[in-house]
């Protein structure tokens, strides 16, 4: 079965990303042995940066094999749009942890920085190439774990995309340029 014919929406893709997840979150917990008058609880074994680079790494495939099967620049266009409707379909399936792309030079206002710990990350990531950013911050009273991914051009198309638009600042990206991050989120508290 192809990549295809298995994954028809991004609800497809999305549904298979949380199970995917939940697999790998369920892997690390444990039960301890229970004290003759207490019940089991579990093990805390969650480290943030594994379940962010987990998260990243099913992201980043997820975005290699849509850009594998896209052949066409109008869709390759669509990358930042589905990449958000994503997100925001596992925010309202209930995830704890979110994600974003946010860029420098952003063509939609809204994938600008909106925390110092994205603008330092994103700083970070153009000026340490394969190197990620790992941070924390609070938002809106809870504590996350924030991990930013170099977001890389890897076609002429994403390119020459970027610089022809008329919303974009800068204009002279090339295939192997930082264009921006994806930043993961993943919450210290539950």
């Amino acid at each position: 079965m192809t990549a295809t014919s298995k994954f028809k929406t991004t609800n497809d893709i999305v549904r298979c990303m949380m199970g995917g997840l939940v697999v790998l979150a369920l892997a690390g917990c444990g039960r301890q042995p229970a004290a003759p008058d207490k019940p089991a609880e579990p093990a805390v074994t969650f480290k943030p940066q594994e379940m962010a680079d987990a998260l990243h790494a099913v992201i980043a495939a997820d975005q290699k094999i849509y850009a594998l099967q896209c052949g066409d620049e109008k869709l390759m266009e669509l990358h930042a749009q589905r990449l958000r409707q994503a997100s925001e379909s596992v925010q309202q399936e209930g995830a704890e942890f979110h994600y974003v792309l946010r860029s420098l030079w952003p063509i939609n206002p809204k994938n600008a920085p909106e925390t110092e710990t994205e603008r330092a990350g994103l700083q970070y990531v153009l000026d340490h190439p394969g190197a990620n950013y790992y941070g924390g911050e609070s938002l809106g009273g809870r504590r996350y774990f924030t991990a930013v991914y170099a977001e890389t051009t890897t076609a002429n198309a994403c390119a020459d995309c970027h610089n022809r638009n008329p919303g974009q600042p800068k204009k002279d990206f090339k295939v192997g340029d930082v264009m921006g991050g994806l930043i993961v989120r993943v919450p210290l508290e539950f």
